[in-house]
């Protein structure tokens, strides 16, 4: 049975088709889940806070003007 060529190839091939069909499934399943957090488990991202982010403190109060200016 283990020396029959046919039946090496059909193992092997079945054997291919099994792992394939596995991680295709399990990386489907992870893109569903994924799709499906990201349009209701997490909510929106802010985009615009008013909190002034420098290093440089010379410049917060041109950061802090051109805010309000605009």
């Amino acid at each position: 049975m283990l020396m029959n060529p046919k039946f090496i190839v059909k193992a092997s091939y079945l054997l291919f088709i099994a792992f394939g069909a596995f991680h295709l499934t399990r990386l489907g399943i992870a893109m569903f889940t994924g799709l499906i957090l990201s349009r209701f488990g997490k909510p929106g991202l802010v985009r615009e806070t008013s909190k002034i982010h420098t290093n440089n403190y010379l410049l917060i109060p041109f950061i802090w003007g051109k805010k309000f200016i605009h």
